[in-house]
């Protein structure tokens, strides 16, 4: 396999800044945290001050000898505020995550801390993924329908009522919940964290909800039916404060405004394979931005994957740090898809598909601390923008397909604070620009100074760009300067020196372009054979060593790979 012997600068790009006093690294204390699928690294320093320490990731299942590389931990200097909220600390460190494990294995990971300035160290952690949550084995199966008391729980004479089937459960039972109307529910019994307490829908019909609070920890909620009548806060399930290791799996929810929240302290939750229909019927009207599909609640730990999400404002929101979102099929919101806002480091986002978002894909308001990644999803609208740039700290950009009308990223300048490989930045209407340069008005909800210069947070190249139709391709520079093509933004700017000018008609194997206020149909963007962005692309260790051809594509999807799934 071709590799490309630069990426080792671990995401420390030439720097254009104006040098200063050189003070040597002080290595700190690390914490190390985990999800299903991720490890996440914050190694705090003093010093450093010129910025120029970096620190190359390895890890090995523990036990074995062979080390494998994953891309460097960013360098963090960052404090952020907005609107008058500041983040909990200044953080200096180094940061990030190793991504798309093996679940519920030991890993060691092996971290050296380079400074030519001093204080350079070598440190080894060894931490567990979480196991993917399993149905209890061994335990008994009780039965519940619909009524106020008496039944004995078995399938001929199930218990009559809730609270009859909770008083007798214990933690490795499995309550089939038969079909019925069982409108409201405080579930407060909990598990243990090696046997959950399942509420399972019998499959005889529909076990129908309308708002249940959980107040029980290591819990099981698995193919229930939510629907909205009442609840005067709109509201589905809630996690109430501190519920940790929930599954929420195969539900379906429709009409709620918010129809799973998570509250203060709710950790290591799991969501997946569930649809919600939100209670936006008319997503496209302009300021009907409350309410969401999963509303995290500022907490972590979670793993969001495979659900549907539709007719929401937000589909994703308010991941806290050391959160999983993946593989989710986001269409027909009114705001945001998904919105990390007030996140702080690693919360990571791959291989979502977005379609037909309002506002925005991707939030970043405010971003209070990185890094945070996005890697190999597909966004495509007609109205939205990709990301909404406010406060933001460093983030990884990799192998994305962005398709959108007009302007793709306002205050697109902010793009400096990344690590950017092998997207593809499609314009899909006649006027526009790729990137917008714009100066904050408000320095409250924007980074002040505005920076138009790379520097050390910058390292950004190996992107595919078609501004189609449109004039220009981007507009940089405080609003002031306007470029009509790849080469001059290159030799002004100095990123991108190996980015490509692509055709969006030439390189997806069927490409239906969008037209203004059409709502898009869903779909895979994969790329034609033979086309200028295929083996076009840069080699990240970790992310995209599995390529085939001489280097990696660009885009969401290598050229004759599997398709992706979204959704349940």
């Amino acid at each position: 396999m071709k590799k490309n012997p630069g990426w080792f600068a671990c995401l420390c790009a030439v720097s254009f800044s104006v040098p200063v006093w050189a003070s040597p690294s002080v290595p700190g204390d690390i914490t190390a945290y985990s999800t299903i699928y991720s490890i996440g690294i914050e190694w705090d320093i003093e010093g450093d001050t010129n910025h120029n320490a970096s620190c190359p990731v390895q890890y090995r299942k523990a036990g074995e000898t062979g080390w494998k590389d994953f891309v460097g931990l960013f360098r963090v200097d960052f404090y952020g505020s907005y609107n008058s909220q500041p983040a909990d600390r200044a953080y200096n460190m180094l940061a990030g995550s190793i991504l798309f494990l093996e679940p519920g294995t030991s890993f060691e990971v092996k971290l050296d801390l380079t400074d030519p300035d001093g204080g350079s160290e070598s440190r080894t952690v060894t931490i567990a993924t979480r196991r993917i949550p399993s149905m209890p084995q061994g335990g008994r199966e009780i039965h519940v329908e619909p009524g106020s008391s008496g039944g004995s729980g078995t399938e001929s004479d199930p218990y009559h009522g809730l609270d009859e089937a909770e008083s007798a459960a214990n933690p490795g039972d499995i309550i089939l919940v038969h079909a019925g109307a069982y409108d409201e529910y405080h579930f407060n019994k909990s598990g243990t964290e090696s046997d959950y307490l399942v509420w399972k829908a019998a499959g005889d019909g529909d076990a129908i909800f309308n708002q249940v609070r959980v107040y029980g920890e290591h819990t099981w909620f698995e193919g229930l039916k939510f629907e909205y009548t009442s609840p005067d806060d709109g509201r589905g399930l809630i996690g109430q404060n501190d519920v940790e290791d929930v599954v929420v799996s195969r539900c379906t929810f429709s009409g709620f405004n918010y129809s799973i929240t998570l509250k203060s302290g709710c950790a290591h939750w799991y969501i997946a394979d569930n649809t919600i229909a939100g209670d936006k019927v008319d997503f496209q009207v302009e300021g009907d931005f409350g309410g969401e599909g999963v509303e995290l609640g500022k907490t972590s730990g979670h793993t969001v994957c495979y659900n549907s999400i539709s007719l929401t404002a937000d589909g994703v929101s308010y991941a806290h740090r050391n959160c999983d979102i993946f593989g989710n099929d986001i269409f027909n919101v009114s705001d945001d898809g998904i919105e990390p806002d007030y996140g702080y480091a690693n919360i990571r986002m791959w291989g979502n598909r977005i379609t037909n978002a309002f506002n925005h894909d991707f939030s970043f308001q405010p971003m209070y601390c990185g890094p945070w990644y996005l890697i190999r999803n597909q966004t495509c609208g007609t109205t939205q923008r990709v990301f909404k740039y406010r406060i933001q700290d460093r983030f990884l950009c990799a192998h994305n397909t962005f398709i959108g009308m007009s302007r793709l990223a306002t205050y697109g300048h902010h793009i400096l604070s990344s690590l950017s490989r092998n997207n593809l930045w499609i314009l899909a209407g006649d006027n526009g620009y790729i990137w917008e340069g714009l100066t904050c008005s408000d320095p409250a909800f924007c980074i002040s100074p505005d920076r138009f210069e790379p520097d050390w947070r910058t390292d950004v190249d190996y992107d595919g760009f078609d501004w189609g139709q449109s004039t220009y391709a981007f507009k940089w520079w405080e609003n002031t300067t306007r470029y009509t093509d790849l080469e001059s933004f290159v030799a002004d700017v100095g990123i991108e020196r190996h980015g490509i000018v692509v055709d969006k008609e030439d390189i997806f194997d069927s490409y239906s372009m969008p037209s203004q206020g059409h709502i898009v149909e869903r779909r895979h963007f994969a790329l034609r054979p033979g086309c200028n962005a295929v083996d076009a692309g840069d080699v990240l260790p970790g992310i995209n060593e599995n390529y085939t051809g001489a280097a990696p594509d660009l885009g969401a999807l290598e050229q004759g790979a599997s398709l992706p799934y979204y959704g349940p």
